[in-house]
């Protein structure tokens, strides 16, 4: 399972508006929940491998379809496959294969492509906490 995390030393100002802010957890669990899932979904979708297979029958490829899940939690978002899409562990995570290449990470590469964007939603809204728009 990929995982991406924030390097806070990359955030210094986004810890001092934490700091500075009344209820910054509310405001963080928000954007994570809410804009930041969306934007980690939309990152991974466009790195999605496609196989060009089809048969009758066959459930709609992940790149096209809407293959995640989410699970909340306090001051995190977790992004999972459904059941339907487990698959994606292999070339993910997976080694080659003799018709696919493993060791791909899309998911932490598309999580990562949205960590400045979603932190720069986080410091907007702290700002506007802080300022009293909140």
């Amino acid at each position: 399972m990929a995982r991406a995390e924030l390097d806070y030393k990359e955030f210094d100002n986004l810890i001092e508006l934490m700091i500075r802010a009344a209820q910054p957890e509310p405001v963080i669990n928000d954007v994570l929940h809410g804009f930041g899932a969306e934007e980690i979904e939309q990152g991974i979708q466009k790195l999605l491998p496609q196989s060009g297979r089809t048969w009758k029958g066959k459930k709609a490829p992940a790149s096209t379809a809407q293959p995640f899940t989410r699970e909340n939690g306090n001051l995190s978002i977790t992004v999972k496959t459904k059941s339907d899409y487990h698959y994606l562990y292999f070339p993910d995570d997976g080694t080659n294969t003799k018709h696919h290449a493993g060791n791909q990470q899309f998911m932490l590469r598309g999580a990562e492509s949205k960590s400045e964007g979603i932190a720069n939603e986080i410091a907007q809204k702290l700002i506007e906490q802080i300022e009293g728009g909140i």
